[in-house]
């Protein structure tokens, strides 16, 4: 099927469908029920995923019995020739292990490769699943913070290093392409990090669930497609979740070159009988990856075009708002340190003033507070109201 901008122009109505974005808004932020918002906030879309994966499940979906399911040769060889193709890495069947999706896969890592109290360094501000997941396991999180300067993110290697060198701290979650700030690390920064780690022994977790999801101008670099030395220190995690809007259907993958980290983690997945696919992911998952690659380059043009249209109106219409367009992900990170208002005035507005509910800089470290991270994976239509929305609300202060 050939997308156009018409398909991802359309408005589905995603209210009273269990959408945990749409029903579940006003209650994360504490608005009254009454109360329309927008919801800007989790990582999921407004669109419809390709009528190929819809047409795929539907069809599994009336065998009618929906029973334990295998692992059929076919998932792998698809990941193999997705992950060539878009990634320019060449993987091997063994490596490849389901999981049932990113955040269970670096969780299954920080509870084998690392012991309560050790140290687990995260690149805040960041993905804040990753200090759940470090807090929740009785680990440390290690910030090895982001040097920003006019909304442009690049890392601190020179703290990275000392951090790295600490024998207590074990294990580092990369997000790659980053997550919030939208930075698609360049092979140089990559490098740096991946032999930083190998080097003093610390296991990296590259979480590159938004590799797909690439602006103009930009591409995603593997980190275990840079060298043999990182490949075998290194645990990727993959999903169609956001390429596809396929979250529901929980249905990932990780990949471990290295044979011995491959059997611990494989143990870590056995302990916790995490075993079967879900019915639906994998036929999901095939057809997105063989059928659908075009939906990819078409849904990537009409996010790049809502980029530019939020950068062009907040310069025009909110000047004090600052937003660098990202490299990479369909969510904007907002500095709104110019408002005159502190960090929790900015949360309280957006919620509770504005109506949109977005994901709150806080959330994702110290660092991030000022900021918010809108997601602007939705019809134009939608994205225009809740600009305008803004305005409303900013002009009011």
């Amino acid at each position: 099927m050939e997308y156009t901008k018409e398909y991802f122009d359309r408005y589905i109505e995603r209210r009273g469908t269990r959408s945990i974005k749409w029903d579940g808004c006003n209650d994360k932020f504490g608005v009254d029920p009454s109360v329309e918002m927008i919801p800007m906030w989790i990582a999921d879309m407004d669109f419809q995923a390709p009528r190929e994966v819809i047409d795929a499940v539907v069809k599994k979906a009336e065998e009618g019995i929906y029973g334990y399911s295998t692992k059929p040769d076919s998932f792998y060889e698809t990941i193999i020739r997705w992950v060539k193709a878009r990634y320019g890495w060449d993987v091997k069947k063994e490596w490849i292990i389901f999981t049932p999706g990113v955040i269970p896969g670096f969780t299954i890592a920080i509870q084998n490769f690392t012991d309560p109290g050790d140290g687990i360094i995260v690149q805040t501000p960041v993905y804040y699943p990753f200090m759940d997941g470090i807090r929740n396991n009785g680990r440390r999180i290690i910030e090895n913070v982001l040097k920003e300067e006019n909304g442009y993110y690049t890392m601190d290697f020179e703290d990275l290093e000392a951090k790295a060198k600490d024998p207590k701290n074990k294990l580092m979650i990369l997000s790659n392409p980053h997550n919030p700030v939208g930075r698609a690390w360049t092979p140089e920064e990559l490098e740096k990090v991946g032999n930083i780690c190998a080097d003093n022994g610390v296991v990296l977790v590259s979480d590159e669930i938004h590799a797909d999801l690439m602006m103009k101008g930009s591409s995603h670099q593997a980190m275990c497609a840079l060298s043999e030395k990182i490949k075998q220190n290194t645990i990727t995690n993959y999903a169609p979740s956001k390429t596809f809007n396929l979250a529901g259907l929980q249905t990932a993958y990780a990949i471990i070159p290295n044979d011995e980290m491959r059997k611990v983690f494989n143990e870590g997945l056995t302990a916790n009988r995490i075993y079967n696919m879900n019915w639906f992911g994998p036929v999901a998952l095939e057809a997105a990856y063989n059928s659908c690659g075009n939906y990819v380059e078409a849904l990537n043009e009409y996010l790049d075009s809502n980029m530019d249209y939020m950068k062009d109106y907040l310069e025009k219409n909110l000047p004090q708002l600052h937003m660098r367009k990202p490299e990479a992900t369909y969510m904007p990170w907002v500095d709104f340190r110019d408002t005159g208002m502190t960090p929790d005035e900015i949360e309280h507005f957006i919620a509770h003033k504005a109506h949109i509910g977005v994901d709150m800089g806080s959330w994702f470290g110290e660092c991030g507070k000022g900021f918010l991270r809108f997601n602007v994976a939705c019809p134009r239509s939608t994205l225009e109201k809740a600009l305008d929305q803004l305005k409303a609300a900013l002009d009011q202060i």
